[in-house]
């Protein structure tokens, strides 16, 4: 979320901070434009494998401290990562612990890309009352998963920046930017305010 906003330097000592596999988390996310799904996906997820007992699902959940916020199914991948159904935990709590996940998961759900627009995928959400959604690379790898609050936050900020370009200000404008930048991005606004500044002046000299 913070990425895009900080200074080159600034990122580059983050970058040093992080572990190896952040890193390349890090990466994959701002190497995706900021209205897409790959910057707004999530890596904190749940996966299982579709061989296994609901027994077993039970005893490797128990092992969390606590499960990934807005966690309501499991996804389910074979070795090579390749998503092969969601468990919704509901159906993993009411059902026999010894069933397998492959005969219990379910086929038919939704699936976005990383390069989808984020507003597609909003759109989604509110159509299918999503909680969670998986995110697969082209080959089916499944890579992230974007969740209902990070869809929640996207609407917001778009709704901000709407707000803002109203007044004339961007979203680009922050902290960070320099005199300069905040002169290039409000003086078509300034110069209107300016104009009709004027012509009120005018108006109340003529009246005066």
């Amino acid at each position: 979320d913070l990425a895009p906003d900080l200074p080159q330097e600034v990122i580059a000592d983050l970058f040093q901070s992080l572990s190896v596999e952040e890193r390349e988390q890090l990466r994959a996310a701002m190497s995706y434009p900021e209205d897409s799904v790959g910057a707004i996906m999530d890596f904190d997820m749940v996966t299982v494998r579709e061989d296994v007992t609901l027994e077993v699902v039970l005893r490797y959940l128990r092992r969390f401290d606590e499960l990934p916020d807005h966690t309501d199914q499991l996804f389910v991948v074979d070795r090579d990562e390749h998503l092969k159904g969601v468990l919704p935990l509901n159906v993993l709590l009411v059902n026999e612990v010894d069933m397998e996940v492959g005969a219990l998961m379910q086929t038919d759900y939704i699936e976005l890309e990383p390069d989808d627009f984020a507003e597609e995928a909003a759109k989604a959400f509110e159509r299918y009352d999503l909680v969670s959604a998986p995110v697969v690379a082209p080959d089916h790898k499944l890579i992230g998963r974007v969740t209902v609050n990070t869809v929640v936050d996207f609407i917001r900020e778009e709704a901000e920046s709407e707000q803002l370009a109203m007044v004339g200000l961007r979203e680009e404008e922050d902290i960070f930017a320099s005199v300069w930048d905040s002169v290039k991005n409000r003086w078509s606004w300034l110069a209107i305010n300016l104009v009709t500044a004027f012509v009120a002046s005018r108006v109340i000299g003529a009246f005066e």
